[in-house]
């Protein structure tokens, strides 16, 4: 009678790979086995994928300093690999698993090169600080629509192959600039020097969610234009970013502004968001020489106003406040809290119609 496990799992343990007609024995006993997890097995140098059943779906190999990866002999229907922290891992080929639709690679420092199986969908590469090339291989990469990278040091440049990828982020990649695929829908760039400080157009003409945060570096943005397509936006210290650059996004509905936005203000006063009038939630944080809102600042579609982290903001624009407001967050701001004290504040009496008021995450 065969025991009927969905998967294996192994910790620290290499004898059941050094002994091949142990580990078939143990397989031949697991029928539906579709997951396999090998951890910290430090003496591992190779992986049978010769002996595994073709139930197999998921693989996540994780603490193999000396394991090497070799393309399978057969066919495999391994839908997912996750390999983590194996040092002798040098390529990845489509050869290895052309199956699996999801793929992710972190902490292998001897990858140097990547090329992309046809049938991924999903791709995560974190930490793999030598990568130099990302390509796709000859007719792939068509399904991909997910590209996550983090903490790729050397990469310089993306696939220009990648007309289903709807979703990237880049995140501690300085090296990375170029084109970037015109079919994406969202878009999160954190700490990419070149990618930002390089950008002339978008060219995204699809895009409705970005994400930019840098280090404060960039000097000239002026001719961005972001697509009007855009309906969440949030920035994190591009100190060349005006309102100019905003008054193109009619479909805005989300606005986080953070950190050294030096172009959004004004003598100490926010530029006027007045004009978006599709937004719905504005979130301000990080300002430290912001002092007032004007008494137009703020859209009459909004209804989610939240300020936080500005210790110099001593006022607010509450005869301004649109009557669609349902929720008012302030936080760390010390110079509004007495003016927004319950029945007390020299602001409560314009803002207590407001259903939800949190000041310094307590409700009021």
């Amino acid at each position: 009678m065969s025991i009927q496990f969905s998967s294996l799992e192994v910790v620290g343990c290499p004898v059941v790979f050094d002994d091949a007609q142990l580990f078939r024995s143990q397989l031949e006993a697991m029928k539906q086995i579709e997951e396999i997890y090998i951890w910290d097995c430090k003496s591992v140098t190779s992986f049978p994928f010769s002996i595994l059943p073709t139930t197999l779906k998921r693989i996540a190999i994780s603490g193999c300093p000396k394991l090497k990866l070799e393309a399978p002999v057969g066919e495999m229907f391994v839908e997912y690999l996750s390999v983590k922290d194996c040092g002798c891992v040098d390529d990845i080929s489509p050869e290895f698993l052309p199956t699996a639709r999801e793929l992710s690679i972190m902490d292998c420092q001897n990858v140097t090169r990547f090329l992309v199986p046809t049938a991924t969908e999903t791709l995560h590469i974190s930490n793999c600080e030598n990568v130099e090339k990302l390509s796709v291989a000859c007719g792939g990469a068509a399904q991909m629509t997910l590209l996550d990278i983090y903490g790729c040091k050397k990469l310089k440049c993306l696939p220009e192959l990648l007309p289903s990828l709807k979703e990237l982020h880049l995140s501690d990649c300085p090296e990375i600039e170029g084109e970037l695929p015109f079919n994406l829908q969202k878009l999160r760039i954190i700490h990419c020097k070149k990618l930002v400080n390089g950008r002339k157009e978008w060219h995204l003409q699809r895009l409705t969610e970005l994400w930019i945060s840098h280090d404060g570096s960039d000097e000239d943005i002026e001719h961005w234009e972001f697509p009007c397509s855009i309906t969440r936006l949030e920035v994190s210290n591009l100190k060349t970013l005006s309102s100019q650059h905003l008054k193109s996004l009619t479909s805005l509905q989300y606005l986080c502004i953070e950190g050294n936005l030096s172009q959004i203000q004004s003598q100490g006063q926010i530029s006027s968001f007045s004009h978006l009038t599709s937004l719905q939630t504005l979130i301000i944080s990080n300002l430290c020489n912001l002092q007032s809102l004007s008494e137009s600042a703020l859209p009459s579609s909004l209804s989610h106003l939240d300020i936080k982290d500005c210790p110099n903001l001593q006022s607010l624009p509450v005869k301004g406040m649109p009557s669609s407001l349902s929720a008012l967050w302030i936080s760390k701001c010390p110079l509004l809290r007495p003016l927004l004290e319950f029945d007390k504040g020299e602001y409560w009496p314009q803002i207590a119609h407001i259903p939800t008021i949190n000041i310094d995450w307590q409700y009021i």
